[in-house]
């Protein structure tokens, strides 16, 4: 008998005892098992840890970024100098076909470009197509001239953005918890510089109020935000023709979303009113500028709602006629009309 050939065929695939394919496969799957199964798992692991370590962990993030964060109540509540309590309710958006649970992470509030003006504490969430995230904690700022930035901002506009940011592990049955980027730009309408606001049911006093306030109104706002902010007593500058003639009170004012009848009391200079009305304005319609004052709760001034007021100026066309009417006094009358 000839010697066998060697080789690396050979060797790997040695022949049977029958010439072909068959019998050299049987012999190889026989002496070399271990190897074949070292190759497959070889080129499972560099096929599945890419996935595992780059993809999965790319396809969380790419989600995450895709998903979008919509404010749909802010509340407000218990002011202090320092602080609040904030409620806050969002809904988050996925197309995503996975639906991972977000541990619970801090996250910043900043104004596009600045640093954060406060930190809030979003709990652990299970993802959805639409998932309901609510936040509910007292706050201390982060920073309090940040924080009066972010309220002019709220008060000046008809919409404005701000940047919601952290960092956190979403958790996928069977896998790794993976860490991502939580960064969220979120678009919310502002106070709009409190435009459409109005004066009615004015009522002249006969006798002033404990304060001095000598009459009494309402005030009507329309907040097209979905914030609700406590605001405490608010107190109004009142002006006709860069003329002071008085100052209104607020008193414990909650601005609710929506249309807000608030009820109003001012201490005006009656005398310098009735002088406006029968040199100059006898309609009896003043051109009003109202310009926040203060805003106090508890004897303590909030500054980062008083800064934002005071930069409001609010014009409207004040009717004083039906209030003078109902003392007697027929202002088409007063000066001798002309």
């Amino acid at each position: 008998m000839p010697p066998r050939k060697r080789g690396v065929m050979n060797t790997l695939y040695p022949p049977g005892e029958k010439p072909g394919a068959a019998g050299r496969m049987k012999n190889h799957c026989r002496r070399f098992w271990w190897c074949d199964l070292l190759v497959i798992a070889i080129i499972a692991l560099v096929i599945v840890l890419p996935v595992i370590f780059v993809a999965i962990p790319k396809k969380a993030q790419h989600d995450i970024n895709a998903s979008t964060l919509e404010v749909t109540s802010q509340e407000i509540t218990d002011p202090s100098p320092d602080g609040l309590h904030l409620k806050l309710v969002s809904l988050a958006k996925s197309g995503s076909d996975f639906h991972p649970t977000l541990d619970a992470f801090s996250a910043s509030l900043a104004l596009e470009g600045k640093d954060p003006f406060l930190y809030l504490n979003v709990p652990e969430t299970k993802a959805e197509a639409e998932t309901t995230i609510t936040v509910d904690q007292d706050i201390k700022f982060e920073s309090l001239d940040r924080f009066v930035e972010y309220n002019k901002v709220v008060m000046g506009s008809e919409t404005f953005d701000v940047y919601l940011s952290g960092k956190t592990k979403v958790h996928q049955s069977g896998l790794k918890a993976i860490s991502v980027d939580y960064n969220k730009k979120i678009t919310m309408k502002g106070l709009n510089k409190l435009q459409g606001l109005n004066i009615t049911d004015l009522k002249i006093l006969d006798k002033p109020l404990s304060d001095g306030s000598n009459m009494v109104g309402n005030v009507t706002i329309d907040n097209p935000s979905v914030m609700t902010l406590t605001l405490g007593n608010v107190t109004m500058n009142l002006s006709v023709d860069s003329n002071p003639i008085g100052t209104s009170l607020l008193p414990d004012m909650v601005l609710k979303p929506g249309q807000n009848t608030i009820p109003m009391q001012s201490n005006v200079n009656q005398s310098t009113v009735l002088t406006m009305v029968v040199s100059k304005y006898q309609n009896a319609i003043l051109p009003l500028e109202i310009v926040g004052n203060s805003s106090v709760v508890g004897g303590q001034h909030l500054t980062y709602f008083e800064s934002a007021i005071k930069e409001n100026t609010i014009k409207l066309d004040l009717n004083v006629g039906p209030a003078l009417a109902a003392l007697g006094i027929n202002p088409s009358s007063l000066g001798g009309g002309s």
